[in-house]
């Protein structure tokens, strides 16, 4: 049996969250497959809109996250999960993971401090770095993080705990049921 498209239901509510029930990848669920990172900025922020700053910025970062420790940097810049980068930083910042946070500027600083949100553009920026002899493809950047000593996971959870009404949920949202 595959994999289908259905309505969840989700009831996150502050108690809960503050209690630690649910984790911060739980409660992220309800914008995985609403937030479009594929149709440019504008369309990723409108899908945005309905939900809270710290669940933007917590989306941001799981995109990083996964992305970075499936193929590095250049992956995550490369592929359409480059949208999220300011977000994901930024969530860095509030969650504590300022090693981390000052890992990954050295990425945003090599593009000159900013980073096209837009594939393309991005992928042109990229390919303006490979030029360069000196680039590393990442390599240093890409190895502190996968060796840095905070829990990146944990602060995230800590984090929600501590937030809890920036989580709240309590709605039907597309999900995949395997």
């Amino acid at each position: 049996m595959g994999a289908k498209m259905i309505n969840k239901h989700f009831d996150f509510n502050e108690k809960d969250i503050s209690e630690g029930k649910y984790g911060a990848w739980e409660l992220i669920r309800p914008l995985w497959y609403i937030v479009s990172i594929y149709d440019g900025f504008d369309v990723y922020n409108q899908n945005l809109k309905p939900f809270s700053d710290a669940q933007r910025k917590m989306l941001g970062l799981f995109w990083y996250d996964s992305e970075v420790c499936n193929g590095g940097h250049d992956q995550f810049f490369s592929n359409s999960t480059g949208i999220v980068w300011k977000d994901a930083i930024e969530c860095m910042r509030m969650i504590g993971a300022n090693k981390s946070a000052e890992n990954f500027q050295k990425a945003v600083d090599m593009f000159g401090g900013s980073i096209p949100f837009e594939r393309d553009d991005r992928n042109i920026a990229l390919e303006k770095l490979y030029e360069h002899e000196e680039f590393d493809d990442f390599n240093q950047i890409d190895m502190f993080y996968y060796n840095v000593e905070e829990d990146i996971e944990q602060l995230m959870n800590d984090y929600v705990k501590m937030h809890a009404s920036d989580f709240v949920v309590k709605g039907d949202y597309p999900y995949i049921e395997f």
